[in-house]
């Protein structure tokens, strides 16, 4: 399949929507901005899950009170990634291996829409960023690079999504995505599922620039899913 090449600029890749400093023309406020900091760790697997967040150690590392430390904690448990529980306080959300594949199973539903609405709203300049970026995507997958392949992934997900022109949807994929990004680097990204992933992206990618929206609805679940292997190897990696 041929397609223009990628630029690979930063700008490219999508970044974390729950604490936008720009939503509502507003700079964030301090709570804000410790979530945000606080969510990308845990996205980025370096709070795992079940791990403690201590609010005077999360005060003394950031330099403020309790106090915004609290919001930003309730800010996380309103968006899933952390639980707050009497005299425990807030932990890194630990689902079971059964609630992690429902998520997997609804997020792929919900990728699967938007693949089908992408094939019948899509402009030109949607087109020509999913070709793009499926393009960044297959060079990345052969690089050896776990974190760019994980952004080029991101990104060509991205496209598609804008393609389908649909606010409500995006949002609800973006919010379980932040819920599974420390659980996809364990299944989606495992050096073995390589070849297979880029297999799933060209399928994907044909169907899309062919407007076929049954078969690009079809082959985004088959990319999404999760497996009963793995699915085993997440509950051994993990423990959980």
């Amino acid at each position: 399949m041929d397609f223009d090449d990628e630029t690979g600029e930063a700008a490219d890749m999508p970044r974390s929507q729950a604490f936008d400093p720009a939503e509502g023309g507003r700079p964030p406020t301090r709570a804000e901005e410790i979530a945000a900091a606080l969510e990308a760790e845990i996205m980025r697997g370096e709070l795992p899950p079940g791990q403690r967040l201590d609010e005077q150690a999360l005060g003394n590392r950031f330099s403020v009170s309790r106090t915004p430390v609290r919001e930003a904690l309730r800010l996380l448990a309103a968006s899933g990634l952390i639980s707050l529980a009497p005299r425990v306080g807030a932990v890194v959300a630990r689902p079971t291996v059964g609630e992690i594949v429902d998520l997997f199973e609804l997020v792929g539903e919900l990728e699967a829409a938007a693949a089908r609405l992408a094939c019948e709203r899509m402009a030109d300049h949607h087109r020509a960023r999913i070709a793009e970026a499926y393009e960044a995507c297959r060079r990345a997958s052969r690089g050896g690079d776990v974190e760019a392949y994980i952004a080029r992934n991101d990104a060509f997900h991205a496209a598609i999504h804008a393609a389908s022109d649909n606010g409500a949807l995006k949002r609800q994929i973006a919010l379980l995505n932040k819920r599974l990004m420390p659980y996809r680097r364990f299944i989606t990204f495992r050096p073995e599922r390589s070849q297979t992933a880029e297999q799933e992206h060209e399928i994907l990618a044909r169907a899309l620039l062919a407007g076929d929206g049954t078969v690009a609805a079809q082959a985004m679940r088959d990319h999404v899913k999760v497996l009963a292997e793995d699915a085993l190897i997440l509950a051994r990696s993990l423990r959980l």
